[in-house]
């Protein structure tokens, strides 16, 4: 920890140099791109975590009022607690519930406070997890679910606790930079939230799959965000034209 805030530091103080230098790594002729990968970085972080901010002020503030009420002693604090730890992904929200239940079942006769604790946090987290955390974060991080999981188990292999605090900004700037370097596009692919198959071709392959079922579910759902003639026009001639395409190629 102490040595990623001495280099936090360093970074800060320097970071006019670091930012020339990565201009100059993708290349003197891409600055423009290298600006825009910058800004649009250091926005995407920047929303991640004021995002995060809110969905863990929304999980603390009603945890501390509820323990509160049950009667767990500086109800408050373990609410500010599990504010805080929720930064730290995936583990962090267990050890801000571990120390609340650990002192209600020290301080109490049965396992009612205890069980009131843990029902709390349960009913809490299922509103975080299914709706306030796909509804905000996806939209802040511009990755797809799957990406932040895979990033959280990478850097923490590599750097452990402190790779699966600054995990999702990490790869944040990883997915911009192979949005805007060529060379790097594949990352953006796999991690980024865009649709990697334009309509045409994922209608395409629907029918190559002979699931009729989803191709239909496909061109439904393009008609209701347009209308019938763009669907034909935009997805279905294309998707014939691919179909062409292919059987000349045998």
């Amino acid at each position: 920890t102490f040595a990623v805030i001495v280099l936090t530091i360093l970074l800060l103080l320097n970071r006019e140099s670091m930012r020339e230098r990565a201009i100059r790594f993708a290349g003197p002729g891409r600055i423009h791109l290298m600006t825009k990968a910058m800004s649009e970085a250091s926005y995407r972080v920047s929303s991640y975590l004021y995002m995060q901010l809110v969905v863990n002020a929304m999980f603390g503030i009603p945890f501390g009022i509820a323990l509160y009420f049950i009667g767990i002693p500086n109800a408050l604090l373990w609410g500010l607690l599990a504010t805080m730890l929720r930064f730290i992904p995936y583990a962090g929200v267990w050890v801000a519930v571990a120390m609340p239940a650990a002192l209600a079942f020290a301080i109490s006769s049965d396992w009612s406070m205890m069980a009131w604790v843990l029902g709390v946090f349960i009913a809490l987290e299922l509103v975080m997890v299914n709706l306030a955390e796909p509804l905000l974060y996806g939209r802040s991080t511009g990755l797809a679910p799957m990406a932040i999981i895979i990033a959280a188990l990478f850097w923490t292999w590599l750097w452990g606790p402190i790779g699966l605090l600054m995990a999702v900004p990490l790869t944040v700037c990883v997915a911009v930079m192979g949005r805007y370097i060529p060379e790097m596009g594949f990352l953006n692919m796999l991690l980024g939230v865009e649709p990697v198959l334009s309509p045409p071709a994922r209608f395409y392959q629907r029918l190559i799959a002979l699931d009729h079922d989803e191709a239909a579910e496909v061109a439904a759902k393009f008609i209701e965000e347009k209308d019938r003639a763009t669907f034909y026009g935009e997805v279905l001639i294309p998707s014939l034209g691919l179909i062409e395409r292919e059987r000349h190629a045998g």
